[in-house]
């Protein structure tokens, strides 16, 4: 994947006004200076010279009709003309302002933008103009990271990928190659002649000339009249798209489709945005003599944000190339393995985005996924990915990993429904909705959806085969109509409606509820409308040749009831939690409580029995099940979930006693409270190598009298004063390895009920050995508030006692007195979640990082949950690598969840 550090939007839409004739109230001057993003402002106060930055016009072109335009070359014609027309409206008065003035700048048409170099009183009078939506600063560029693949690279019969996605059952059983198909891509750049490409390049004339004219454009000003690539990504994504050279290196989906490129990755922002212009409506090598008709019907775009991103980068040109017939396919991000790690501009709801598998069809640890822009499910399909072999620079092959080498597996698989199905071309639902249709499903909950539809691997993995079998190949018609609710006529939006026959579609209602199902095969269809809360609905359609059959469904509603309570712990604290509700036969998905109140609510169809799985999302929780039964009414329903006593690990609760485990404990040293005596003293780094006690592990407390070279040891490890007034049976429990050496030492288990002024011996070894877990019953010390432990060791040119995992107490898990602190910690510029480490000033102990929400659509990333066990006016500090530290002060209450909500500031910003 490309990376990009831009973070900001790339929209606009309005009209040309003239300069404000006087100077603008404060209030205006506050609008004003919003225009100018806060990155920016940064970049241009601080600047000693001019800087680049973007000038954004609200002035929007209309291509609402465009997709009604059947011929090819005629839709793309209107759309770069309305789009040409919009711009030169809304740009002309200012680029004749900074042509007058010697402002050295970029205008562009397909996103109605111009890049310009100034400073700070040039940005303050352009934001100034109300033709003018925003200003934003440069974006940086890189070209995509290299990731080797692993295994030989010779060539196979047919290429992993190629076959599993069933690209040769294509061309042998249907005879389909990518015939009369364009694609390009907007990558590194292209070896136009290497041996697998240069049959399927457009300007090859196969008279052994090129023509590279509408067929290259070099946006990165690196090639020259003829495509070349020095990186190398280009080329191997190209390959897999349409390689083949005839020889056996057969790499590509659709070898007999033609291939132009443009090499806008990555030498800037604006050679992305100019390559993505010329792709719109491609010229010859001098720029001049535009033609849409000669743009390609399909783009491959394995480049996006290097980190996790929603922002809408591009949007305007991946609308434009909408408008115009172009379908995109985007790889989706390589921010993998974490959730919510989809990268812009693949995140996005208009673009068609691709995750990765391996051979073994696993997806790959590298591939991003989970929720795209509004909760889209993101990536929209998988595809090959790891170890995929394709063409690299100098005529070699090479295997690489990355979701950049599954996107083109999608674009190839693109080129030969195309290829098949004349009448899909320029068709961008009806294929969306195809690749969907005929995906194998892949269920992965890991990052929320469902078993046909996840955040992993979207709809499921890519069958080209199956793909191309249900194109509507030869005479073809439509089926369209409207879902309504029956009983009140009103339209339902958001219904699922399949249409069965032939061939099987699924399309979704619009806000009107309509629905259109793309070409179909002639023939009988049924039409099953669904949606949650209605009984589904059921109608009947004939398609015939060229004609468009309307049918309309009208849905029943069924009863409802509301399903709702409170989560709370119900172990002592008595907070309220959130938690996650899993119900049997709710097909929306689990449903979430509120962080801070615990609260829920659901509507469900009555006269129904279900079955509730409760799951609170801090640890340390048992998950509880509940059956509702609804008859009619409404129902209040609140559960209170008990803490796992055996692992006591739930915010708030603690063993009653105190434990120590030495793993982080230096050679000599000791913390806690804890003391050594006498010399040679007790160690934590093994000096003489000794096995670890059984039942231990990690460091442990040792004193060694074989290490010692003949010193006489007589050394005490002493505990501080442990509180046991709570437990009214307490014992002493620790792993031991004695080894004894004659009567020459001896150890012993001193217990201290006065401050250490006494002691009583409760354990004792001399020449026996003793392995293991000890437990020792400290009736003695129940009740009491001064409590000491002491392990004495004598020895003379003896052996060793270790010592580990101590514990003196009852082991009873009960809650400590504090409450719990909840809350997101944000961007301070941009709002973007932070996964920041939120705790007590000064109490490491008690501290807590922001975490992903991925399934949760009401709460977003970077919620963070702290138990204090201090109440009142309380210290907290929020951190994040990259952020300056923050503090605040915070009201904890007992046995309550208050909130927190930070906004961090990037370190040197």
């Amino acid at each position: 994947m490309v990376a990009t550090t831009i973070a900001t939007v790339l929209t606009l839409s309005g009209a040309a006004t003239a300069i404000p004739s006087a100077a603008p109230d404060p209030g205006a001057a506050a609008a004003i200076k919003a225009k100018i993003r806060p990155q920016l402002q940064a970049q241009l106060s601080t600047a000693r010279s001019s800087v680049d930055f973007w000038v954004y016009f609200d002035g929007k072109a209309d291509l609402a009709e465009a997709g009604a335009i059947k011929d090819w070359n005629a839709r793309g014609t209107a759309v770069a003309a309305a789009l040409k027309r919009t711009a030169e409206q809304s740009q002309r008065a200012v680029r004749t302002e900074l042509t007058a003035s010697g402002v050295r700048y970029q205008s562009f048409w397909a996103t109605n933008a111009i890049k310009v170099t100034g400073d700070e009183a040039l940005a303050e009078r352009l934001a100034a103009r109300s033709e003018i939506g925003s200003l934003l600063p440069s974006f940086t560029v890189a070209p995509p990271p290299v990731t080797r693949g692993t295994g030989r690279q010779a060539a196979d019969a047919v290429e992993w990928g190629i076959a599993n996605i069933h690209a040769d059952d294509v061309w042998e059983q249907l005879g389909v190659r990518g015939e009369d198909i364009t694609v390009a891509s907007i990558d590194t750049g292209v070896q136009f002649d290497h041996p697998a490409l240069v049959r399927q390049y457009r300007g090859n004339r196969g008279d052994g000339v090129f023509d590279h004219n509408y067929n290259w454009f070099d946006a990165a000003g690196t090639c020259g009249a003829a495509p070349c690539d020095g990186d190398g990504h280009g080329t191997h994504t190209m390959g897999t798209m349409v390689g083949d050279d005839g020889a056996g290196n057969r790499i590509g989906v659709a070898p007999k489709a033609r291939w132009i490129a443009a090499n806008g990755c990555c030498p800037d922002d604006a050679a992305l945005i100019r390559s993505g212009q010329w792709l719109l409506e491609p010229t010859d090598l001098n720029g001049q003599n535009p033609d849409a008709g000669k743009r390609p019907h399909i783009i491959n775009n394995s480049w996006g944000t290097t980190s996790p991103s929603n922002d809408p980068f591009l949007e305007d040109i991946s609308l434009a190339w909408t408008a115009s017939g172009i379908f995109s396919v985007w790889a989706n991000g390589n921010n993998g393995p974490g959730c919510r790690t989809s990268g812009a501009p693949g995140s996005r709801k208009i673009n068609y985005s691709v995750g990765a598998y391996d051979s073994a069809h696993a997806l790959a640890p590298f591939s991003s996924r989970g929720e795209g822009q509004d909760g889209e499910i993101k990536p929209n399909i998988a595809a090959p990915g790891v170890n995929v072999r394709s063409s690299m620079p100098g005529g070699a092959y090479g295997n690489l990993n990355g979701t950049s080498m599954a996107a083109p597996h999608v674009a190839g698989a693109v080129a030969l429904v195309w290829s098949a199905a004349g009448a899909m071309v320029g068709d961008l639902d009806a294929t969306r909705s195809l690749l969907d249709g005929t995906a194998v499903d892949n269920p992965d909950g890991q990052c929320g959806g469902t078993d046909d539809d996840n955040n992993a691997f979207g709809e499921g993995r890519l069958d080209a085969l199956a793909l191309v079998n249900q194109a509507p190949r030869g005479p073809t018609g439509r089926v369209s109509g409207t879902v309504t609710d029956a009983a009140t006529a009103k339209p339902v939006p958001g219904a699922t409606v399949t249409i069965t026959g032939p061939v099987s579609r699924e399309v979704s209602t619009d806000a009107d509820g309509g629905y259109q199902s793309g070409a179909l095969p002639l023939g009988s269809y049924t039409i099953e409308a669904r949606k949650y809360g209605y009984a589904s609905g059921r109608t009947q359609a004939q398609v015939r040749e060229g004609a468009t059959t309307t049918a309309d469904v009208g849905l029943v509603s069924q009863p409802m009831s509301t399903v709702s309570g409170t989560v709370t712990d119900g172990s002592g604290h008595g907070w309220p939690l959130y938690a996650k509700l899993v119900i049997g036969g709710y097909p929306l998905g689990p449903v979430f409580t509120d962080p801070v109140t615990g609260r829920y609510r659901v509507r469900l169809p009555r006269a129904s029995s279900y079955t509730v799985q409760v799951t609170a999302q801090y640890p340390g929780y048992q998950t509880a099940r509940r059956t509702i039964e609804l008859a009619g009414a409404d129902l209040v329903q609140d559960v209170a979930l008990t803490v796992d006593a055996s692992a006591c690990t739930a915010p708030g609760y603690r063993f009653s006693g105190v434990g120590v485990s030495f793993d982080d404990w230096s050679d000599t040293g000791t913390r806690g409270g804890w003391q050594t005596s006498g010399r040679p003293g007790w160690r934590f780094d093994n000096p003489g190598h000794r096995p670890v006690p059984d039942g231990g592990g990690g460091r442990f407390a040792v004193a060694d009298s074989a290490f010692g070279a003949g010193q006489r040891f007589d050394t005490s490890l002493t505990s501080p004063a442990l509180d046991l007034s709570g437990d009214a049976a307490p014992r002493l429990t620790f792993d031991t390895s004695y080894y004894p050496d004659g009567t020459g030492q001896r150890a012993d288990v001193d217990v201290s009920t006065d401050g250490g002024r006494t002691w009583t011996t409760v354990w004792r070894q001399t020449n026996g050995h003793a392995f293991g877990t000890v437990s020792l019953p400290l009736p003695q010390a129940a009740g009491r508030k001064d409590v000491r432990i002491r392990f004495h060791y004598r020895g003379h040119d003896a052996w060793w006692w270790a010592v580990d995992d101590v514990f003196v107490g009852s082991r009873a898990c009960r809650p400590v007195e504090g409450g719990l602190v909840v809350g997101f910690a944000g961007d301070h510029d941009s709002g973007a979640p932070v996964f920041a480490t939120v705790g007590r000033t000064g109490q490491p102990q008690e501290a807590g990082t922001g975490v992903t929400t991925p399934v949760d659509p009401a709460v977003g990333d970077g919620l963070y949950w702290v138990f204090s066990s201090a109440i009142g006016r309380t210290a907290f500090t929020a951190s994040a690598t990259g952020y300056r530290t923050a503090t605040a002060t915070v009201l904890v209450r007992r046995d309550a969840v208050v909130t927190r909500d930070w906004s961090l500031v990037r370190a040197g910003g």
